[in-house]
């Protein structure tokens, strides 16, 4: 999650048909009891109530596991590359090829925590708390591919990721990074061809996408497919 003038105009144009009734993001959050409390009271956790306010459902879906488009779902990714994204996309330095309304990838969710004069609408604790909550969320399932992925396809996009030595940072089958990187089992296909495609082209340059650059930079098209496709296939939650 990776947090210029027009960033108003994105934040109509990517959140306008989605959030409806949810249109609080200007709203501050009022302070909330700790989570053990709320737990414990039977109420919502604070981070979960952050994650509502701050219209996070409006793209990455209820819970972190149901995002819309080619967005991340983010339930149960690490804390620290959650952490370090969000930051880096209040401060408009992680952006992309254009997403789904013509405009940079990220530039929607800036645009939906940072007014267009620059001033941020989610505090660090609010932010600490979202990721927190989605942290400990459970990873969503592998979606269901149209045509089913056969043993050998799959082992052909085992191969191609072994080959790519993304296991380097993302670990075994995507299911054990080094901290600070994403899980990237059971991710949305198209989110992480977007984001490979970003990276090998220099369109993505934030973080740690220069450790990735070697690796990424001779890639084809088709070979990020068919490792995205596999890893889209490998079930975290039987971890």
């Amino acid at each position: 999650m990776k947090m210029m003038d027009g960033t108003r105009p994105v934040a109509r144009l990517v959140l306008g048909a989605f959030i409806g009734a949810l249109v609080m993001a200007g709203c501050l959050a009022a302070p909330l009891a700790t989570s053990s409390v709320a737990m414990a009271a039977g109420k919502k956790d604070p981070g979960e109530k952050l994650y509502l306010r701050r219209t996070c459902m409006a793209c990455h879906g209820k819970g972190g596991v149901k995002a819309i488009q080619d967005y991340p779902n983010i339930a149960g990714q690490d804390k620290k590359y959650m952490l370090d994204q969000i930051g880096d996309i209040l401060a408009g330095k992680r952006t992309g090829s254009p997403d789904f309304t013509g405009h940079p990838r990220a530039e929607g969710m800036r645009g939906a925590l940072v007014t267009a004069d620059g001033t941020v609408r989610v505090t660090d604790d609010e932010v600490k708390q979202i990721v927190n909550w989605l942290a400990d969320q459970p990873p969503a399932p592998p979606a269901p591919l149209v045509s089913p992925l056969t043993e050998t396809q799959m082992k052909a996009g085992a191969d191609a990721y072994k080959k790519g030595k993304c296991q380097t940072c993302h670990g075994k089958d995507g299911t054990k990074p080094l901290k600070g990187y994403p899980y990237i089992a059971g991710q949305k296909p198209a989110y992480i061809i977007a984001q490979v495609k970003d990276i090998r082209d220099k369109q993505r340059t934030n973080g740690k996408t220069k450790v990735m650059l070697p690796f990424v930079r001779k890639l084809t098209d088709e070979q990020i497919t068919v490792i995205a496709t596999y890893l889209s296939q490998i079930d975290r939650t039987a971890k």
